[in-house]
């Protein structure tokens, strides 16, 4: 019904019951014997395997799975059989294209999103002005994000396309607009972001607002990556 985080302030909020008493962080329950009920509806135990899907954005929906100014979510664009249930991996804000995972296993996202998972995040951006070596070691410098200290781990010019610099970067976090306010600080101008690669999954070939179900092979790395003691790291290649 939600990302632990919100079931979480439901708690807090006495929206949740367990036998009928109004249940506190910490208590414990077992969805198969007891009644759970959030504002009186019943949570019931999910049946069947989980849902992992591979969506290549596009510009002007909204990562988020529903919103209040009405403007189209990424859930539009997820097959209506697939839909119940998933929500996005993290988000990507409305104007970046690319990989975005979506899923209804909450344990394996909120994994995934953990700063000590430090999955590696690759984005191929088109920036203006073509950027010189100089203004490339000082993107790479980094700068301050939502108030912390971040830079990228790697950052490749691929080359130059009418009259547009084409950067690769990768990061070890997903703090919000982090590749916009980076480049913003060296005098760059972001006019295309794509993010390319989440951890073990990559982008591909897979056409823009297309989906595809996520391999057992990929679901198996990003749960040896997400639940690894070690922890992957930004792993580049």
């Amino acid at each position: 019904m939600a990302s632990r985080r919100t079931a979480e302030d439901w708690i807090r909020e006495g929206r949740v019951r367990v036998n009928g008493q109004v249940s506190s962080l910490g208590d414990r329950a077992d969805p198969e014997k007891d009644s759970i009920k959030v504002d009186e509806k019943r949570v019931r135990p999910s049946s069947g395997p989980h849902t992992y899907i591979l969506l290549n954005k596009p510009k002007g929906f909204v990562t988020t799975v529903s919103d209040p100014e009405g403007r189209d979510t990424v859930l539009h664009l997820i097959p209506g059989r697939l839909r119940r249930g998933v929500k996005p991996v993290g988000r990507l804000d409305v104007q970046t294209e690319g990989l975005l995972l979506l899923t209804d296993d909450g344990d394996l996202s909120e994994a995934l999103l953990h700063p000590r998972t430090a999955l590696l995040r690759r984005y191929r951006i088109w920036v203006r002005p073509v950027p010189d070596p100089k203004l490339l070691r000082r993107l790479l410098e980094g700068g301050v994000v939502e108030g912390v200290r971040v830079r990228p781990k790697r950052v490749v010019h691929e080359g130059a396309a009418r009259g547009l610099g084409v950067l690769l970067i990768d990061l070890g976090e997903g703090k919000k607009r982090e590749v916009r306010v980076l480049a913003k600080a060296v005098g760059l101008e972001v006019v295309r972001l794509v993010r390319v690669e989440f951890g073990p999954i990559r982008l591909g070939t897979l056409g823009v607002g297309r989906t595809r179900p996520l391999t057992r092979a990929e679901t198996d790395a990003l749960r040896r990556d997400a639940f690894s003691e070690r922890g992957p790291g930004a792993r580049l290649r």
